[in-house]
């Protein structure tokens, strides 16, 4: 990710739209499929800017790794200290170590080299029994400029996920795409955008109206909370919650 988008993220992620709604999905998450546990070993997997590590810290100890010094510097203002720099093809910690790991639109990034590596390695630091909870960015034909913005070189199908994911040993406890609502008109954006060869920027507007906001995230958060009982078809994002086999 540019470093300017680092800086963006930090200043506007309390209140926009898109990232409140991906909090709020993993609270979903987190209610669901840990059911109220706590005194868990944590691990957020390209922890940006530390905003996701301060929301996990009532389910038990979080460590987070990213590799940009940008992104760590920005989680050590927010007074984190448990934060290593490191690849998620090479998890710098033991076998079996984690009881939660979340990896948040990470494996689309070009400095994950081998996505498929970096799946079993964390495979490899979870727990028998630990749940890992994937968050990425969907379908293929809606690459565009965010994504060059964002140093995005992929963008997965439910089905090439999940074949990744079980090919590990995951067992899979929900998939579902996400952002369905304003897929049509980011197609429709992005689609313009190649066309035209506009300029690479991202779309996270640090301008927004605060009443477009509100209304985006009204929006999000209402197609989020049907996620508990369906799954979307298609989507902007996909997200999967799986769990390591237990020995």
């Amino acid at each position: 990710m540019n470093t300017r988008e680092y800086s963006v993220m930090y200043e506007v992620e309390k209140k926009y739209w898109w990232f409140a709604g991906k909090r709020y999905l993993l609270s979903i998450f987190l209610k669901k499929y840990l059911k109220n546990k706590n005194n868990l070993k944590i691990l957020d997997v390209g922890c940006g800017t530390g905003i996701i590590m301060k929301m996990l810290e009532s389910y038990g100890k979080v460590h987070g790794i990213d590799t940009s010094d940008v992104a760590l510097n920005f989680c050590r203002k927010r007074g984190i200290r448990n934060i290593k720099k490191a690849d998620v093809c090479s998890i710098p910690y033991k076998k079996e170590e984690f009881d939660l790991i979340t990896s948040l639109n990470v494996l689309y990034h070009k400095n994950v080299k081998d996505d498929f590596k970096a799946i079993s390695e964390m495979y490899r630091v979870l727990k028998p029994g630990g749940i890992l909870i994937v968050t990425d960015s969907a379908m293929k034909c809606l690459f565009g400029r965010h994504d060059i913005t964002h140093h995005g070189i992929r963008r997965y199908s439910k089905k090439e996920l999940l074949s990744k994911l079980r090919k590990t040993g995951f067992q899979i406890k929900k998939t579902t795409y996400f952002n369905f609502t304003l897929f049509p008109f980011a197609y429709m954006s992005r689609k313009i955008g190649n066309f035209v060869n506009s300029p690479v920027k991202s779309d996270v507007d640090v301008n927004i109206n605060p009443l477009v906001n509100g209304f985006l995230k009204a929006i999000f958060k209402a197609e989020l909370f049907l996620i508990k009982y369906i799954n979307y078809p298609f989507g902007i994002n996909i997200a999967c919650v799986c769990k390591k086999r237990e020995n």
